[in-house]
């Protein structure tokens, strides 16, 4: 286990510091908070973005760096600049993709670096849920067949990299969200998750040229799979398939009485924090439109940034449970009386008891 040190208010290492290099996206995803988020949309500067790169490696401040916040890393077109800085400082690199641009000159590109992580926001995968990506002329099949063939390959040169596919579950729909962007049903049945899933393994495995009695076993753990929790099923070593289950992104979506939590767990500023395309620091990933931006990095460093009393405070709340930022309240609050009194609880026991199993890494098939 990695020794923890103090670098401002915070304790690192974390598992991982999100980098937002854009929050442009080839995308309208339904589910997607892009279509209200209240922030410009830039890239980011590339000096910037080493510079911070470089902070995080040089004082052990993360496992990974990881790029993603809001929208499609690879648009940026400094991105390969991105990855080679990071391997020249010594920084693992997470990617976190929807894939778009991976049957293409990207792609092709991509193959040529080992990441230490790579995140596939596949999300519809199904011909039946894709629309919901608002594509343009994109098919499904064209979106199937470009992912699939550089994962092929990629797979084959990279087989250390730890490859995950995530994929959207709706079992239960968030009307409040549906009020504006319409019907959202992707995998929304245990039944549905399972079938959906086989196909996907049997695909993978009939590419990668793998054994029956891995497939068997693949399968098997599907089987396992219920549609009403986050699920991550190992099909393969080091590769993952993921499930998210649709929520409104903090009660972004919701316009009536929203009661401030009390108390509560969050993995923000625990396990991770965001830098968004302009500098600005942010306590979490979800912050999609930045309002808990604590400082921003173009004139401060990282430690300074996180050295401030401002911080410092939010941190002590963090300590005992209990959010400081009016944000973090919103995010973490419920709709109704019942649920703010009970939520904080059962949030704190779950979550808290729980971080250890979400962390670790588990290797259930063994290498040949």
């Amino acid at each position: 286990m990695t020794e923890k040190t103090r670098f401002g208010h915070l304790q690192v290492p974390l598992k991982r510091v999100h980098i937002e290099l854009t929050n442009a996206c080839e995308f309208g995803c339904r589910f997607c908070p892009k279509s209200i988020m209240e922030r410009s949309y830039g890239f980011m500067d590339k000096e910037l973005g080493k510079k911070i790169i470089s902070e995080v490696a040089q004082n052990n401040i993360a496992e990974k760096v990881t790029f993603h916040v809001m929208g499609e890393p690879t648009m940026h077109p400094d991105f390969f600049e991105f990855l080679e800085h990071a391997a020249a400082v010594g920084q693992k690199v997470g990617l976190t993709t929807n894939g778009r641009n991976l049957g293409g000159a990207v792609g092709k590109r991509l193959l040529d670096y080992p990441l230490h992580q790579l995140d596939i926001s596949f999300q519809t995968p199904t011909e039946e849920s894709f629309p919901l990506r608002e594509a343009g002329k994109l098919t499904f099949q064209e979106y199937l067949d470009g992912i699939m063939d550089f994962f092929t390959e990629y797979r084959r040169r990279w087989p250390q990299t730890i490859i995950k596919f995530r994929f959207l579950n709706t079992i239960f729909p968030v009307k409040t969200l549906e009020k504006v962007a319409g019907p959202i049903k992707v995998m929304s049945s245990t039944k549905e998750l399972r079938a959906t899933f086989k196909e996907w393994v049997q695909n993978i495995h009939r590419r990668l040229g793998v054994e029956e009695a891995d497939t068997q076993e693949a399968l098997r753990r599907v089987d396992g799979l219920v549609s009403y929790k986050w699920n991550v099923v190992e099909i393969l070593p080091n590769l993952f398939f993921e499930t998210y289950i649709l929520e409104d992104w903090g009660h972004a979506f919701t316009g009536g009485k929203v009661y401030d939590a009390w108390a509560g767990y969050c993995f923000g500023m625990r396990d991770h924090f965001a830098i968004l395309q302009n500098g600005d620091v942010t306590l979490c990933c979800i912050d999609f439109s930045g309002k808990t931006v604590i400082g921003n990095l173009n004139n401060n460093s990282l430690e300074e940034v996180l050295s401030t009393d401002e911080f410092g405070e939010i941190m002590a709340g963090f300590a005992k449970f209990r959010p400081v930022h009016p944000y973090c309240k919103r995010c973490m609050g419920s709709a109704t009386r019942l649920s703010w009194l009970l939520k904080p609880v059962l949030g704190v026991l779950a979550l808290g008891a729980l971080k250890p199993f979400f962390h670790k890494k588990t290797k259930l098939f063994t290498e040949k």
